[in-house]
């Protein structure tokens, strides 16, 4: 578990990342440490690795949570690309 730092509308915030693997699949669980953020996140918190790429599954039409989402997503992305380690 690690600590990741992200940028959602010009502040930074926190989240806990949790590697999860089920039935062979990569899944990072995403936890803010944010109540107000947490909630917007709410069922849309995990975001899975195939093939070595992070797959966003992000079926909202709620743009908030779209742009959250993409924040977290990209800043997962650069920290893994950095290799980091996860466990």
């Amino acid at each position: 578990m690690i600590s990741l730092e992200f940028m959602y509308k010009s502040r930074t915030y926190y989240a806990l990342v949790r590697t999860k693997i089920d039935r062979m699949e990569k899944k990072y669980v995403i936890t803010i440490m944010n109540g107000a953020l947490e909630k917007l996140l709410y069922g849309q918190h995990v975001i899975k690795e195939e093939a070595g790429e992070l797959i966003s599954d992000s079926n909202t039409t709620d743009e908030r949570i779209a742009e959250l989402k993409e924040s977290i997503f990209d800043a997962l992305q650069k920290r893994l690309s950095a290799g980091a380690v996860f466990s």
